[in-house]
């Protein structure tokens, strides 16, 4: 078929250029060469002609008909030449490239022929903001679990995947929509409130919490050492104690100083006092005095054992020079050990040593002395307590040495008082059985053996004894309002002399400490002992003792404290007995938790059946009490 001129340069360009551009070339050339078109629809071209070959026409199947490629598409089509080469005439700076490349000749109209199937445009990502997590129908409220994240791998997520390893939970909780399973414990607060220990010292730098000794239930109360003097007779400041603490929160309670595994808490009072009957006779001048009484107290801080020391001394001077002298030293030590061997076994060991006088006015006391003998007591206790689940059993075997030193009399003269020296052994076993840890009441038996180092007396009679005692008790912690051990039994002593009277009544001894409230404390304290005497012809004095001490806090630097006491001395076989009574009012004012100010005001009686020791005596005390 014959073409003109020009026709297959325009053909050629056709074929290689199958882009928009190209196209649209040939549509203009078209309209330039086809015949003028009339008004009426013209009819199809014939094979072969010119307007044929310039017509454009879709090969392949009109339904699907090939997608043209866009200007802008980096990627090169199929049968197009490598970038900056051309098949036709030499470009300048391209490679021209001979031959047809493959595709070559494919089609006018674009068709792809590399079999290549056609990529589909992806759908747009949701946005995450509307995704929501779906939730399982339930008919019961789940049980919140907690679940320790599991690490995530790196790994790269597509571009449609949410990254929901990534997302912090409070994070996606604030997107509007989203929906999070319950947490399983509740957050953390951002500001927690600081720890404030019960103790304000406690929060001091360097402060040791002060502890006080836990009652041991399983320890019968202390029994009075033979040569121990009788309580509340003796003048203001001659028996140091400590205040009881008003409430946990005392902000001025010792602070204590650690050494190694032992908190030490010592302590000085330094008191000066009047008395207008110091020597507790009827008709006796009144007198200051001045009185200095140091004590430690030790505690371990172990995880299993225990050893804990109580240590109180004195010294009291008077003005005045009485006969006879009431210069006196005091001298108080108590060292508890525990081992325990098991988790149901301990042993216990106890040393005691006791430097004392006979209360002044004492009838056991010889007429004319130069001053008051002292008397000594040595001892200490071995034990074993065995826990059988709720029933504990101790066993103890106890040894005391009293030795009292010659009388020196104002002549010069000195009289000896061997004969009150003796030896007392002793065995105690008690059973306690625990109803509540807050109450476990008990049983306790005790027989002793006094042997006196002379078989007879001044006055002829063999005072070596044997004394059996029981009684019955409990041991209370309810709710730390109300702590301590009371117990109340009778007793019975036989002397080896027939002349001499079996001395035997009820006695009780014990402690308890009741919290009435946060600022007022009251403590009750009850004492029965059989002491030994050289007046004849009496067996023994059976002396029994009560006190009640309440302690008020006006403000937190301001305590008051009021005393009150009753007591009796019986010497069974002879006609000698009194009462005693005793009230006192104190203030302490504590300027830090390292000093303090007190007062004290006391007032005692004593009404006994000779007149002789009958008497009326007011104190007065002002001191300064030292802590750490």
């Amino acid at each position: 078929m014959g073409i003109g001129p020009g026709s297959g340069a325009r053909r050629s360009l056709a074929t290689r250029y199958r882009g928009a551009p190209a196209a649209a070339g040939f549509a203009i050339v078209g309209i330039a060469l086809a015949p003028t078109p009339a008004a009426a629809q013209m009819p199809a071209p014939a094979p072969g002609s010119i307007a044929e070959l310039l017509q454009p026409a879709l090969d392949g199947k009109p339904a699907t008909a090939p997608r043209f490629r866009r200007p802008d598409d980096k990627a090169a089509s199929p049968g197009a030449p490598p970038p900056g080469k051309f098949t036709a005439p030499t470009r300048i700076g391209a490679t021209p490239i001979y031959g047809s490349p493959a595709g070559f000749g494919a089609g006018n109209t674009g068709f792809d022929s590399s079999g290549k199937p056609r990529r589909r445009k992806p759908a747009p990502p949701a946005p995450a903001e509307a995704a929501v997590v779906p939730q399982p129908e339930m008919t019961f409220t789940p049980v919140p679990t907690f679940a320790p994240p599991m690490p995530v791998a790196a790994k790269k997520l597509p571009a449609t995947t949410p990254r929901a390893a990534e997302i912090h939970p409070l994070k996606a909780a604030n997107r509007p929509g989203a929906v999070l399973p319950p947490p399983a414990v509740p957050p953390p607060l951002s500001n927690p409130p600081p720890e404030v220990h019960p103790l304000a010292a406690a929060n001091r730098p360097g402060a040791i919490i002060v502890v006080p000794p836990p009652i041991d239930p399983y320890d019968t109360a202390a029994t009075l050492p033979p040569t121990a003097p009788l309580p509340n007779t003796l003048t203001p400041g001659t028996l140091p104690q400590r205040p009881l603490p008003i409430a946990a929160g005392d902000p001025y309670a010792a602070l204590g100083i650690r050494a190694g595994s032992f908190p030490l808490f010592p302590s000085l009072d330094l008191s000066a006092a009047y008395s207008t009957n110091p020597e507790r006779v009827t008709g006796s001048p009144g007198s200051a005095y001045f009185v200095g009484a140091p004590e430690l107290q030790v505690r371990s801080d172990w995880d299993r054992h225990s050893l804990t020391a109580d240590i109180t001394g004195s010294y009291t001077e008077y003005a005045e020079k009485l006969s006879p002298s009431l210069n006196v030293p005091y001298f108080n030590s108590r060292i508890d050990g525990r081992i325990d061997v098991s988790r149901d076994t301990q042993v216990i060991l106890e040393n005691r040593f006791l430097l004392t006088t006979d209360n002044p006015g004492s009838p056991n006391l010889t007429a004319g002395l130069a001053f008051l003998p002292i008397n000594t007591d040595l001892g200490g206790t071995l034990g074993v307590i065995q826990t059988f689940n709720r029933l504990s059993v101790t066993l103890k075997g106890t040894f005391d040495r009293a030795v009292y030193d010659d009388s020196v009399l104002t002549n010069g003269e000195s009289t000896s008082n061997a004969d009150r020296n003796f030896n007392q052994t002793a065995g105690i076993l008690r059973i306690a059985y625990e109803l509540d840890p807050g109450l476990k009441p008990f049983v306790a038996v005790e027989g002793d053996v006094r042997v006196h180092d002379e078989e007879f007396d001044r006055s002829g009679l063999e005072r070596s004894s044997v004394g059996v005692s029981a009684k019955a008790g409990a041991a209370v912690d309810l709710f730390g309002a109300l702590t301590g051990e009371m117990a109340g039994g009778f007793v019975d002593r036989s002397y080896k002399d027939p002349t001499l009277p079996d001395v035997s009544g009820f006695i009780a001894d014990g402690s308890l400490v009741w919290q009435a409230t946060a600022l007022t404390t009251a403590k009750l304290t009850a004492a029965w002992q059989v002491y030994e005497t050289v007046i004849a012809p009496a067996s023994g004095e059976l002396s029994r003792d009560l006190a009640l001490q309440v302690d008020h806090a006006f403000l937190r630097w301001l305590i008051g404290t009021l005393k009150a006491g009753y007591g009796t001395d019986d010497y069974v076989g002879s006609p000698l007995s009194d009462t005693r009574y005793f009230v006192s009012a104190g203030l302490t004012y504590k300027f830090t938790p390292e000093v303090q100010l007190r007062g004290e005001v006391r007032q005692d009686w004593q009404f006994a059946t000779e007149a002789a020791f009958t008497y009326i005596a007011t104190s007065f005390l002002l001191g300064l009490h030292l802590q750490r």
